[in-house]
């Protein structure tokens, strides 16, 4: 008798054992979590992000994460510069104003990148039915922003000096009622807020874009002295956002319905994208052209190009995919 009941009782402590192994490695609710604040611009291309918050990968990291809403990348960038925000989404274009007032950050990653970002959308009664009838029009733009940089181009592609066209700046969930109300003629702008406007306008609407003069990259930046310290959060981020991406294009249908329903955005707001976990060489060539850009418009005080190099942080990509980091070392 005695003997079963060692027998039962040895049974007994290894199930014990076993229940704390699988509780051990199946955990997906740590009792302290990590917390940090990632700022992102409810966009369609941010959907890695979001992906990542819904379907748990974040939590998976042990990361408990905030995600303050912004309408441009920019805004999500200043708050990372007011420190009050760990990383956020952006593009490219305020990183290199940002760099140009010598504000310190670093870029861990492209999550993303796109030719169909940007769109003019404009009103075909103020005689607007292409890009060269912008000439002697009013257009709404969110100054500090990739589409300054992306009117620019598209202006002189088109012929049509600068001082030609009146840009009016405006927050871009304001332009709605600026073009409705015919305070401009047309508007520059991005997804959600183009497919709202051309909505908004219906039959009177024309839509202007051109894929030939611009990719956008999508970023995740972040505070310098705090990605310097936090070597392995950063690299909790960026396996939970390549889980996303991989999802994403596993399951693009429900990753639109993500997006939709976390932001409004439409059911095909995810067409066009490539979403791409990387840090490469052609993001510096890209920041460095902007930078030119800047100076050459007078746009900045500075008259040197930043060191970009400097402001990249390879080792979260590197020791998650080496291969996806290009990034020239002179």
């Amino acid at each position: 008798m005695e003997k079963k009941l060692k027998i039962v009782a040895g049974i007994a402590a290894m199930a014990v054992i076993a229940i704390t192994f699988i509780a051990v490695f199946n955990h997906k609710n740590p009792v302290n979590p990590e917390r940090i604040t990632l700022a992102v611009a409810a966009q369609p291309i941010s959907v890695p992000v979001y992906v990542a918050y819904e379907k748990g990968f974040f939590k998976d990291e042990d990361l408990q994460v905030s995600l303050p809403s912004f309408s441009a990348g920019k805004d999500a960038l200043a708050l990372v510069l007011q420190g009050k925000a760990d990383f956020c989404t952006v593009a490219e274009t305020p990183i290199v104003f940002a760099a140009m007032k010598g504000k310190s950050l670093y870029i861990i990653a492209t999550m993303a990148e796109t030719t169909k970002y940007l769109k003019i959308v404009g009103r075909q009664d103020r005689g607007i039915r292409s890009a060269r009838d912008l000439a002697g029009k009013r257009i709404g733009v969110t100054l500090g922003t990739n589409a300054e940089y992306y009117l620019d181009a598209l202006l002189t592609y088109n012929k049509i000096a600068k001082s030609r066209v009146k840009i009016v700046p405006y927050k871009v969930e304001d332009m709605a009622n600026a073009l409705m109300n015919g305070d401009i003629d047309a508007a520059l702008a991005w997804r959600p807020y183009t497919s709202r406007l051309q909505k908004l306008l219906g039959g009177n609407a024309v839509t202007l874009e051109d894929d030939s003069i611009y990719k956008m990259n999508w970023i995740i930046a972040g505070d310098q002295t705090f990605i310097s310290s936090h070597p392995e959060t950063v690299k909790k981020v960026l396996r939970a956002l390549r889980r996303a991406e991989r999802y994403i294009m596993e399951n693009p249908t429900e990753s639109a319905q993500i997006i939709a329903r976390v932001i409004g955005a439409e059911d095909n707001a995810l067409d066009n994208y490539n979403f791409y976990l990387r840090l490469d060489q052609s993001l510096l060539l890209l920041l460095e052209d902007e930078a030119h850009w800047a100076i050459d418009r007078r746009l900045t005080d500075k008259n040197s190009i930043p060191n970009f190099l400097n402001m990249t942080y390879s080792k979260g990509m590197q020791a998650i995919d080496g291969q996806a980091v290009t990034l020239i070392h002179k």
